[in-house]
């Protein structure tokens, strides 16, 4: 294995850790002034990148870099598409995984 096979490894295992922060990072911030208002601004970010077309998620282009450094093909469509439809919901249109997210983005910004 390369280091550019490695680090895209290590992007991979980041955004999975990103997706659960933005999903449970609510659960951990109620008394933490700081690390709420991190929060709300990452799950802001994740509502602006799943909206606006041509924003792609930084992690998704660092993954990709790396992975076509290191000789794979590089995936396609956004991390989640392809996170939830290779698990959870295989062949699911792009458009409605990026609503559900933007939904459930919308209904953890009201837990604040």
């Amino acid at each position: 294995m390369n280091l550019y096979a490695a680090l895209a490894g290590a992007a991979l295992m980041l955004h999975v850790l990103w997706c659960a922060w933005v999903l449970l990072g609510w659960l951990f911030t109620r008394e933490r002034r700081v690390l709420r208002w991190l929060h709300i601004a990452s799950v802001c970010y994740v509502i602006v990148i799943e909206l606006v077309p041509w924003m792609p998620c930084l992690l998704t282009v660092v993954e990709d870099r790396f992975a076509a450094r290191a000789g794979f093909a590089p995936a396609r469509g956004p991390f989640l598409v392809r996170l939830l439809d290779a698990i959870v919901y295989p062949s699911l249109p792009g458009w409605l995984v990026a609503s559900g997210a933007v939904t459930a983005c919308v209904i953890i910004l009201g837990v604040y």
